[in-house]
């Protein structure tokens, strides 16, 4: 169980929008205005992007597909419970890295495009 809460705690930690776009520095044209530009597409995707509810809600759907499939596999084996419950835990873990990776791609996409959009060139 130890080990179920420790994947957990990593799926959440990892959910952290880290991104930073790469900016090819000839398209700078200003420096503080970079800087500006910089924070406010930061506050633009961390708002604009898909956020702890549609974690949680992948999470949970997570959990109940691999409920029933580990209880039907569980049931082919001979011990429905145990299946049932390994069932739950990993499709649970399954769902929120899913929720956590939609969450990353959308901050990741939303600050990509409002820098294009304020005339830089993003080279990733």
């Amino acid at each position: 169980m130890k080990i179920i809460a420790f994947l957990v705690l990593g799926v959440a930690v990892l959910g952290c929008q880290t991104y930073t776009p790469v900016i090819d520095p000839q398209s700078v044209n200003n420096g503080d205005r970079y800087y500006r530009d910089q924070a406010e597409c930061r506050a633009i995707a961390k708002q604009g992007a898909p956020g702890w509810k549609d974690t949680a809600k992948d999470t949970v759907v997570g959990g109940a597909v691999g409920t029933g499939t580990g209880a039907l596999i569980g049931a082919i084996a001979g011990d429905a419970v145990k299946g049932l419950a390994y069932g739950a835990v990993i499709g649970g873990v399954a769902g929120g890295a899913k929720g956590v990776y939609d969450s990353e791609k959308g901050y990741e996409d939303i600050y990509r495009n409002c820098m294009r959009g304020r005339g830089y060139n993003v080279l990733n």
